[in-house]
C-alpha cells in the first residue's frame, strides 16, 4: 500500500480541534500528539479493504475517502463519502470486527493513522475520548437509519437532491456559474448512493438539467440553483 510518512505540524494541529482529540486537555494533547503518525495517500489508493482485520483508525486531515461495498457481481457500490475531520474505520476498530466496507481515496488524502491497539490504549487512558467516539458512532447509526427510511419511502428525485447537497457541503466550490461538486463521482456512484438504478439517476439528473437546477462541467456536476434543490430535498417539490 503506497504511503508516505510526513511530519506535518499543520496536519496535527488540524485534528487538535476534531473529536475525540478536542476532548483532551493541553497536557494530554501534548502526550498524545507525540505518538501520532501522519501519512499522505495518492488518489485511488485503498486504505483498507472490506473484510480485512481492523488494523488502523484514520482521521482525515485533507482530501476525501469513499466507503465502498463490493457486490457478489464484482461491482463497487459507493456507500458514503468522508471528509476532513471524519474518522474512518472507527466501528471496526471499536468492535474488533472486520472492516464492513473498503476505504478508497478520491483525491490525495492526508490522514492521521492510529493502530487499533494504540487507539484502545488512548481510550482507556483518556475516558473523555471514548465518549466522543460513542457520540460519533451514534451519529453514523442515525445517518444510516435516516438513509434506510429515505430509501423506503422517498422519491428518487428527493433522495438524489439530498445526496447532491451533502456532496456540495463536503467538497463544494463556489464559482460564477454555480456550486461545483469537486469529487470524481460517476453517475453510477450517485445512483448507488441514492439507492436507484443508473438509468433512473440519469433521467432524474437530465430533468434537473432541463429545469436549470444542475449542469455538468468537465465531468463534474454544478448546482446552478441551490435554493430550488433545497426545496426538492426538503419538500419533495
Amino acid at each position: 500500500m503506497p504511503t508516505v510518512r510526513t511530519s506535518e505540524e499543520p496536519a496535527l494541529e488540524t485534528i487538535r480541534n476534531v473529536p475525540p482529540f478536542s476532548m483532551l486537555t493541553e497536557d494530554e494533547w501534548r502526550e498524545v500528539v507525540r505518538t501520532l503518525t501522519v501519512r499522505t495517500y495518492p488518489e485511488d489508493t485503498y486504505l483498507f479493504f472490506e473484510g480485512d482485520p481492523p488494523s488502523n483508525l484514520y482521521v482525515i486531515v485533507r482530501g476525501h475517502v469513499a466507503l465502498i461495498r463490493h457486490t457478489l457481481e464484482g461491482r463497487d457500490v459507493v456507500l458514503d463519502v468522508m471528509q476532513p475531520g471524519n474518522m474512518v474505520g472507527e466501528l471496526a476498530i471499536f468492535e474488533g470486527v472486520p472492516y464492513s466496507s473498503s476505504g478508497k481515496t478520491l483525491d490525495e488524502v492526508t490522514a492521521v493513522v492510529i493502530p487499533r491497539e494504540r487507539f484502545h490504549q488512548m481510550l482507556a487512558q483518556y475516558p473523555r475520548m471514548a465518549g466522543a467516539v460513542i457520540f460519533d458512532l451514534t451519529r453514523r447509526v442515525r445517518h444510516l437509519s435516516d438513509l434506510v427510511q429515505s430509501l423506503a419511502i422517498e422519491r428518487v428525485e428527493r433522495r438524489l437532491a439530498r445526496i447532491l447537497l451533502r456532496l456540495a457541503r463536503i467538497s463544494g466550490e463556489h464559482r460564477d456559474d454555480g456550486l461545483l461538486i469537486n469529487l470524481p463521482l460517476t453517475r453510477q456512484d450517485l445512483a448507488d448512493m441514492a439507492g436507484t438504478t443508473v438509468e433512473t439517476a440519469i433521467r432524474t439528473l437530465s430533468r434537473m438539467r432541463r429545469q436549470g437546477i444542475v449542469d455538468t462541467s468537465h465531468g463534474h456536476l454544478i448546482i446552478r440553483d441551490v435554493e430550488r434543490l433545497v426545496r426538492i430535498a426538503e419538500e419533495g417539490e
